[in-house]
């Protein structure tokens, strides 16, 4: 059975089924139906939570000894599989088309996988679990249902907005939903009101308006050119220093070009995320622009960086707010 993120909160009020894929690429939204279901299986007794990433050396015959034992403690057991960066091998492919025949009531599956593609969807082990569970399928939400998708975030932070409220709000995040999510927050944290209207919104949304450079690296990262000019002349407005703005964007290149290289060496994004302590909340970002760019990109753009950094201390002529405005062009 398929369902729709949209769908599964209230499936998850019946009865749970032994197996739930989740698959898609749009991380904020995997993370909420992920954690639905990890909360729907805990209010059901699934008491013991085992996750298991693949990695160098991992031995599989402990899936199997997972899914044919039961716990010391007499819990029933959620078992976790990320599958997000390769697919199950041959070990596990096979291990899992077994369990398929004959689940048992006292596990969850709840298998994390990427994009569904054609390779994965004709694969044994997974037309096997299909059978017997449920695949929740994300898709990115087109920006005309976004404001749909605020009012019903904004019901974590138990606020109340109308619909102008969303429209607005949606307008202004430029169909980020990483960004929406923070921005209701900070509307819970800010004002706490149960009823938020646009006007509300608009003095909120004014408050937080000067940007940081953090804010410049946070639209690099998602490849939004457009929003990173519009910082970048705010900041030189405000009377920013291209030399903070610059450290802020070699920093973090540094750490892409080492993350990048580390993908193509077989590192799982998990691993790397764990390696470089990368926020949950920047996770995405990151991935979305790892998709994008290379190592050699990376070391290209910090090349650039450094002929900047030469017109800051003028051993360079050119004008540095100039070069950073053709850096911003380069990243698209």
């Amino acid at each position: 059975m398929k369902l729709t993120y949209f769908q599964l909160e209230a499936h998850l009020t019946k009865k749970l089924q032994p197996v739930y894929i989740v698959s898609g690429d749009e991380l904020l939204l995997k993370q909420d139906a992920v954690g639905l279901i990890r909360r729907a299986a805990k209010q059901h007794g699934f008491n013991e939570r085992i996750r298991m990433i693949p990695e160098a050396g991992l031995d599989w015959d402990q899936l199997y000894t997972l899914l044919y034992s039961s716990s010391l403690l007499a819990e029933k057991r959620l078992i976790e599989l990320d599958f997000r960066d390769t697919s199950p091998p041959k070990t596990a492919s096979k291990i899992l088309q077994e369990y398929s025949q004959q689940p048992s009531s006292e596990h969850i599956l709840l298998i994390d996988i990427g994009k569904l593609d054609d390779k994965t969807a004709k694969s044994a082990w997974y037309q096997s679990l299909e059978k017997i569970g449920i695949v929740v399928t994300i898709w990115p939400i087109p920006r005309e249902q976004l404001p749909q998708w605020i009012l019903q975030r904004a019901q974590k932070y138990r606020l109340e907005l109308n619909r102008d409220a969303a429209n607005l709000l949606a307008e202004y995040v430029e169909g980020n939903l990483v960004a929406a999510a923070n921005a209701l927050e900070k509307i819970y944290l800010l004002r706490p009101a149960h009823k938020i209207d646009s006007e509300l919104i608009k003095a909120v949304l004014t408050d937080e308006s000067r940007f940081t450079v953090f804010d410049f690296i946070d639209n690099l990262l998602a490849g939004n050119v457009s929003r990173m000019l519009h910082i970048l002349e705010s900041l030189k407005t405000e009377g920013a220093e291209p030399v903070l703005i610059l450290w802020g964007i070699t920093r973090e290149l540094r750490l892409l070009a080492e993350s990048a290289m580390q993908l193509s060496q077989g590192m799982t994004y998990e691993m790397i995320f764990q390696k470089h302590r990368i926020f949950a909340r920047r996770q995405a970002a990151v991935r979305r622009f790892l998709s994008r760019f290379s190592a050699e990109d990376c070391w290209q753009l910090l090349s650039h960086a450094a002929s900047i950094d030469k017109k800051i201390k003028g051993s360079e002529p050119g004008n540095p707010w100039d070069q950073l405005q053709l850096f911003c062009l380069r990243t698209a």
